[in-house]
């Protein structure tokens, strides 16, 4: 549960190569730009240099909006996100969520706290 926004996240992510544990406290950014400057980005890696929000982070995934949905009369939403094949899931008020449209890129991005 998000402290910050009071959002309910299912996320998979690849311990492998970044171990997260149950209870482990973390960090989590969305955003559609990756480059401090707000220019826009292809969504290819980019080593030329600018401020990159990533430089703040540790892990950082690149996915989808593929599904979002809400019942009428309740103030909950969802949304579902695929990063490759590693899925997201945030459930919340709408008024936090409305902004993911279907087929939004986002960058995914997370530091332990």
């Amino acid at each position: 549960m998000s402290q910050t926004y009071n959002l309910e996240l299912t996320l998979d992510v690849n311990t492998e190569i970044y171990p997260l544990k149950v209870f482990d406290r973390f960090s989590l950014a969305l955003t559609t730009r990756l480059r401090k400057d707000d220019e826009p980005d292809d969504g290819t890696w980019d080593q030329s240099g600018f401020e990159s929000h990533a430089d703040d982070f540790q892990y950082v995934m690149y996915g989808k909006v593929f599904k979002h949905h809400s019942k009428p009369g309740e103030p909950d939403m969802s949304v579902f996100v695929s990063f490759g094949g590693l899925l997201m899931h945030l459930r919340g008020d709408e008024a936090h969520l409305s902004k993911f449209d279907l087929d939004m890129r986002l960058y995914l991005l997370i530091r332990k706290n």
